[in-house]
C-alpha cells in the first residue's frame, strides 16, 4: 500500500509538465505522453525522478509509477538537448476506466526535490458497443452505396429498354428449357 511521505521541495512556475489534452483507447491500451519544461531549474536536466500516474479528476489514486535514471540517456546522445518525455503505457483499460490521469513527476537529482503535476489526459476508452456502432455506421453507409448503385443500373437499363436481365438471356441456347 502506498505511504504517503513528507518532503520539502521547491515549486518552480516556469518549470512544469504537459500532457495531451485526450487519448482514446480502442483496445484496452492507451499511452500518456508526460513532458517536463525545465526552463528555470538550476539544473535545467534532471538526472533521477519517479513519475507515476495519477487516477481522477484531483489524482487521488496512484495507479503505477517508475524509477527513471536520465543520466545513461546522456552519455549516448550528444545532440542539443530539448524537453525530457516519459511514456507511459496503461493496459486492459475497459469502459469504466474512462477518466482524467495525470503524471506525477518528482525530481530526485540534482537537488532540491520537485514535485510536479501534469495538466492531465482524458483517456476515453471505447468498449464494444461504441466499436459496434462505429462499424454499423461503416456497414450502413456500404449497403447505402450498394443500394445506390444498384438503382443506378435499373434507370440504366430501364432507359436503354433493355431486358432485366439481358446479359443472362443473351447467354441462353433456343434449344434450352430455362430461355
Amino acid at each position: 500500500k502506498n505511504q504517503k511521505c513528507s518532503h520539502n521541495f521547491i515549486i518552480f512556475l516556469s518549470t512544469k509538465v504537459t500532457q495531451p489534452y485526450r487519448v482514446v483507447s480502442t483496445n484496452g491500451v492507451a499511452q500518456i505522453q508526460c513532458v517536463i519544461h525545465p526552463q528555470s531549474l538550476k539544473y535545467p536536466y534532471p538526472e533521477e525522478a519517479r513519475v507515476s500516474v495519477l487516477k481522477g479528476l484531483h489524482g487521488h489514486q496512484e495507479l503505477c509509477f517508475s524509477i527513471l535514471n536520465f543520466t545513461d540517456q546522456r552519455e549516448t546522445q550528444n545532440s542539443a538537448r530539448g524537453n525530457e518525455a516519459s511514456y507511459v503505457t496503461l493496459s486492459g483499460l475497459n469502459v469504466t476506466d474512462t477518466d482524467m490521469y495525470r503524471c506525477e513527476i518528482w525530481i530526485f537529482y540534482p537537488p532540491l526535490y520537485l514535485e510536479l503535476i501534469g495538466n492531465g489526459t482524458l483517456i476515453h476508452v471505447l468498449g464494444e458497443a461504441t466499436a459496434l456502432a462505429c462499424l454499423s455506421t461503416e456497414l450502413k453507409f456500404l449497403v447505402h452505396i450498394f443500394f445506390s448503385v444498384l438503382r443506378f443500373l435499373f434507370s440504366v437499363h430501364r432507359q436503354l429498354q433493355l431486358p432485366l436481365w439481358h446479359a443472362a438471356s443473351s447467354m441462353c441456347r433456343p434449344s434450352s428449357a430455362a430461355c
